[in-house]
């Protein structure tokens, strides 16, 4: 526990009688630095205090983000759940956030990530209050093999609503669980786009020695075979061959890394390759790039994107997902086929001779996330779901 227990819930004083202040337990697999895990921190944290009180409960120990969301004064708490739990821990997991559902009284509960999904749901049917439950969906389909996916599917079933992050995620859902699209709402991701404006100043690239007249191409995000840097790596090397001075920027890390750096060396990428680790402000990384490069072989609305986007970054991204939902082909950025390091190196290729498009494509994709996906936008629209939900059963 990182925070003192939240009190009684109050009841607020409004012109037309007296409103509640609904309780919000936000469940997580984890809360370390990652994409879920920060959009959870930015919706908690943006919630208006006057009608939500939030509480969140990490399944594995708290990490980072939880520590960002107990100094700022929201109660957090953690089920210490092991890496990989065996069948006993999940059960115990499960009698556990039931319990805690109901000693905080809990109105409502979202949850995130497919462990997150799956003990949520369960534990709302045991606790003695049952909570009005929001599941939340931001892959294409859960990681973790044909077990997580069964599991996905039987326990979404115990969800009033399921939040998918784009179209694509939606249509997954339809498609493969069956699940009724009336159950299904599409809320898209979002950035602080006033943060993630780019500092001029070179930063990163005076550190890494890069020269002015190289091409920086990079990603963020983690190191795992779905998000395909490896063939980013080869898509490098085959610009090289082009003439073109190019260097490689990742931030991250994963399973992936020892391979990834291992691939550089080999097609004679050493020195040309900067592997950074997991940064807490990606901005400096944004900054530093010509290029944000996203190979992903599945995506359902990937907040790195957005965020490069917002920092005024020329994209080049695989046509994979909810992707083309957020890049407009040859307007904000430019889509190739996935799995493909020649189609990534063409368009890096384009891009690295024609300055005048990179910056022209970069402003579009700042005005397009400003415009489409701003987080107020975001926070908003779950709060009005938390509300219309809320009301529904308390009205029943």
């Amino acid at each position: 526990m990182l925070a003192p227990a939240p009190t009684a819930r109050r009841e607020l004083d409004g012109a037309a009688g007296t409103e509640p202040r609904w309780r919000v337990l936000f469940v997580t697999t984890s809360s370390d630095v990652g994409g879920t895990e920060s959009f959870l921190r930015e919706l908690v944290l943006r919630l208006d205090a006057r009608h939500f009180e939030p509480v969140v409960c990490s399944l594995k120990p708290c990490g980072q983000v939880a520590q960002d969301i107990a100094a700022a004064g929201v109660h957090v708490l953690s089920l210490n759940m092991s890496e990989r739990p065996r069948i006993r821990e999940l059960a115990a997991g499960v009698v556990k956030l039931a319990r805690c559902m109901d000693d905080l009284n809990t109105d409502l509960v979202q949850s995130f990530l497919y462990r997150a999904n799956t003990l949520a749901g369960l534990a709302a049917r045991l606790a003695r209050r049952r909570p009005v439950v929001v599941a939340g969906q931001r892959s294409l389909y859960p990681l973790g093999g044909r077990r997580a996916a069964l599991a996905a599917r039987w326990t979404r079933q115990l969800s009033d609503r399921v939040v998918a992050v784009s179209d694509a995620v939606s249509d997954e859902l339809i498609r493969n669980e069956r699940l009724d699209p009336q159950r299904i709402i599409i809320i898209e991701n979002g950035v602080d786009v006033a943060r993630f404006k780019v500092d001029p100043a070179p930063g990163l690239r005076d550190r890494l020695g890069l020269a002015a007249d190289t091409l920086v191409v990079g990603g963020v995000g983690r190191l795992s075979p779905e998000k395909g840097f490896h063939h980013l790596v080869e898509s490098i090397a085959l610009v090289g061959r082009y003439g073109v001075s190019v260097d490689l920027v990742l931030a991250g890390d994963g399973a992936e890394r020892s391979r990834l750096e291992r691939d550089a060396r080999t097609l004679g990428l050493e020195g040309h390759a900067h592997f950074l680790g997991v940064q807490r402000d990606p901005r400096p990384v944004y900054a530093a790039l010509d290029v944000f490069a996203l190979p992903s072989l599945e995506e359902g609305a990937p907040n790195a994107l957005l965020e490069a986007m917002a920092c005024g970054r020329a994209v080049v991204a695989a046509r994979v997902g909810g992707v083309p939902e957020i890049v407009e082909h040859e307007r904000s950025g430019l889509l190739v086929e996935p799995g493909s390091p020649a189609a990534l190196a063409a368009a890096l290729e384009r891009l690295a001779v024609d300055p005048v498009l990179r910056r022209q494509l970069g402003h579009a994709a700042a005005r397009r996330v400003c415009e489409r996906f701003d987080i107020s936008q975001m926070v908003a629209k779950h709060a009005a779901l938390y509300r219309d939900l809320l009301l529904a059963r308390h009205a029943n």
